[in-house]
């Protein structure tokens, strides 16, 4: 990589770290002016423009960053979580044929998920600050590239509830419906970790709490009442 190309990156990387850093403690990314973002970054004003064309597409890049670093690293821990009880090769057991390996593993996962989700919350309290504010922003299109983003989590676990066989049986849409109150809990339950550390203990088994009701409550309103039982006994 050159040396400009080099200093163009790491202008971006600046303007994103600024605009966090500024946007976390007022009321939203547009909540401040251009050249305040570019004093925090230490750069010139005009250098925004090199980046980026608005502060939608500012929000957009930080938003897009996010949902690489932490989206596939969760279907990797979903899939390491199940092979840590059923390792990867072994032959596929249903819930029928044992209700109580699978309620294991699907706990293993839930468990997994959420301490990989809130580690990656206390390293990057700014980003769900922000996110958690610009749901609710004056900006159309963080609000619309935040819900998709909320809406591809939910994707993705639905699909991994599935392959995996973390779930008793469901039709398609209640799956997907399940994941994606389970995306908005988890998000939304950010806010609460990063504002209470004394609590984050308890926001951790909270979340637990709630993706069990979910997704077993769920598996109830589908027919799944005895198999549970027999989960649990």
């Amino acid at each position: 990589m050159s040396y400009l190309k080099n200093v163009q990156v790491e202008g971006k990387r600046l303007l994103m770290e600024a605009a966090l850093n500024l946007a976390a403690n007022t009321r939203s990314l547009d909540a401040f002016s251009l050249r305040e973002l570019a004093r925090n970054a230490g750069l010139n004003p005009n250098t925004f423009y090199r980046h980026f064309k608005d502060f939608d597409e500012l929000g957009l890049a930080i938003i897009d960053e996010v949902t690489d670093q932490i989206r596939q690293p969760l279907r990797d821990l979903r899939r390491e979580a199940a092979e840590s009880v059923v390792p990867a090769g072994s032959p596929p057991i249903s819930w029928q044929e044992n209700p109580r390996l699978n309620f294991v593993r699907s706990l293993q996962v839930n468990n997994a998920t959420v301490e990989l989700f809130f580690a990656f919350v206390e390293s990057n309290p700014e980003a769900f600050i922000v996110g958690v504010r610009e749901l609710h922003g004056s900006s159309p299109v963080l609000r619309k590239a935040l819900r998709k983003l909320m809406q591809g989590f939910a994707h993705d676990m639905a699909e991994d509830i599935e392959v995996l066989g973390l779930l008793p049986k469901l039709d398609p849409a209640s799956l997907l419906s399940v994941s994606e109150a389970i995306s908005r809990e988890m998000f939304h339950l950010s806010m609460n970790y990063i504002e209470e550390p004394e609590r984050r203990d308890e926001v951790c088994q909270q979340a637990v709490a709630s993706i069990v009701n979910l997704t077993m409550g769920s598996a109830v309103i589908a027919g799944h009442v005895e198999l549970l039982a027999d989960a649990l006994r």
